[in-house]
């Protein structure tokens, strides 16, 4: 099989990504109500937007990535986007190089089957034509708050006490902005930090 490693964080979205750690804990903290008047407003404000080149989504372990050659015939599972997971899916996420350019590879599969991780919640920002990109770190932000929220009534406890941690899947500002191919869902999973590979899924396992 050609090497990959599983991805120790998730994309910014459909178009561009990178790495990066946030405690979704301390997401909640900062970032305010959660009802729809201050989500509209934080969208609409546009303050602090960066380039579609920063795109950044959160979650994942932070460790380095070990690039080398990825082969998608090797990969087992239905490849497909990340976007088009929906709750309960459990995937893997695969990242390697291929003709000296960076692939990122999701791949669904049974949740019986080993995997890396699991969506437990969807939504989409709610901002009303034509908002405006807020930038990379609001909305990697309110959606780590929203998907915090929702974390306990999946697994059966408090995301401070359990063996998971969160991450999320969010538009770029393209995506977020495009007058056709607009996309503004979010998707919330979760994984064990301390093993690349589970098999079952985490619904009520805490219960």
């Amino acid at each position: 099989m050609a090497a990959a490693v599983l991805l120790a964080a998730c994309s910014g979205g459909p178009e561009d990504g990178n790495e990066g750690v946030t405690d979704p804990a301390a997401a909640v903290a900062a970032s305010g109500p959660t009802n729809t008047a201050d989500v509209v407003a934080a969208l609409e404000g546009g303050s602090g937007a960066r380039p579609d080149t920063a795109a950044d989504a959160g979650g994942g372990s932070g460790g380095p990535l070990e690039l080398g050659p990825i082969d998608p015939l090797d990969i087992p599972g239905e490849i497909i986007s990340e976007y088009s997971l929906v709750e309960g899916d459990c995937f893997n996420r695969f990242e390697g190089l291929q003709a000296g350019r960076r692939l990122a590879i999701t791949a669904r599969t049974g949740c019986d089957e080993p995997h890396w991780g699991e969506v437990y919640h969807t939504f989409d920002l709610d901002a009303p034509d034509p908002a405006i990109y807020p930038g990379d770190d609001a909305v990697r932000g309110f959606a780590l708050r929203v998907c915090y929220e929702q974390f306990e009534a999946f697994v059966g406890e408090i995301y401070e006490l359990s063996v998971y941690d969160i991450g999320v899947f969010t538009p770029n500002r393209t995506n977020f902005e495009h007058e056709v191919a607009r996309y503004r869902g979010v998707h919330c999973w979760l994984y064990d930090p301390s093993d690349d590979s589970v098999s079952g899924s985490a619904e009520d396992t805490a219960r």
